[in-house]
C-alpha cells in the first residue's frame, strides 16, 4: 500500500504541474464522476480549519471565502479532470479545486506540515504508531482509507508520517 500512497502523491504532484503536450488528450486519463458531489454530507474524512469544516466535492468558492486569504495559487492542465487544476496554498496545507459541471469543486487536501492536523489527529512527522493509535481504520486499510467519496492516503517512511492526502475514491472499471 506504500506504493498506492507514493503514486496517489505523484499523481497529485503531477496534477499541480501540469499533464504536459497531452493534457486531457489521454485515452488512459481517469474522470472522476461528477454525480458523486457529497456537498456537505461528511463520513470519516473531511478536513477542518477554523470551525470551517470541508471535504472531497464540496463547492470551492463557498469553502475559500470562509477560510483565511491563501498565500498563493497555481493553475495548471489536468490530467484527471476536462477542467485546468487550480491549488490554493495555505500555511500547512493545500487545497485542489477543478471544474465539474460548471461548478468549482475540491478534488485535493494535501497536508503539507506538521502545522495542521487532520480531525483524527494525524500530522506530518508524527510516529507511525501514534498515528495508528489517532486512527486505526486508516492504518487496518494499510493507510489507504476509503469512505464515501473521499480517500485519505497517508504515506509512511521509517516509521513516521511523511504525507497525508485526500483525493477523490476513483472507481475500478
Amino acid at each position: 500500500m506504500k506504493r498506492t500512497a507514493i503514486l496517489i502523491l505523484a499523481l497529485m504532484l503531477l496534477a499541480a504541474l501540469g499533464c504536459g503536450a497531452n493534457g486531457t488528450d489521454d485515452p488512459n486519463a481517469v474522470f472522476i464522476d461528477p454525480n458523486a458531489v457529497h456537498g456537505g454530507e461528511y463520513g470519516e474524512l473531511y478536513f477542518e480549519l477554523n470551525g470551517v469544516r470541508f471535504g472531497i466535492y464540496d463547492e470551492a468558492e463557498a469553502v475559500l471565502s470562509a477560510l483565511p486569504a491563501y498565500r498563493s495559487t497555481f493553475t495548471g492542465k489536468s490530467c484527471a479532470f476536462e477542467s485546468e487544476d487550480v491549488s490554493y496554498f495555505y500555511a500547512g496545507f493545500t487545497i485542489m479545486t477543478n471544474e465539474i459541471d460548471g461548478t468549482d469543486r475540491i478534488t485535493g487536501i494535501k497536508i503539507d506540515d506538521d502545522t495542521v492536523k487532520t480531525p483524527q489527529g494525524l500530522y506530518i512527522g508524527m510516529s507511525a504508531e501514534d498515528a495508528a493509535a489517532a486512527f486505526p481504520a486508516a492504518k487496518e486499510a494499510d493507510w489507504s482509507y476509503a469512505d464515501g467519496t473521499a480517500l485519505l492516503s497517508v504515506t509512511i517512511a521509517d516509521d513516521v508520517v511523511k504525507g497525508i492526502v485526500y483525493t477523490p475514491v476513483i472507481p475500478e472499471d
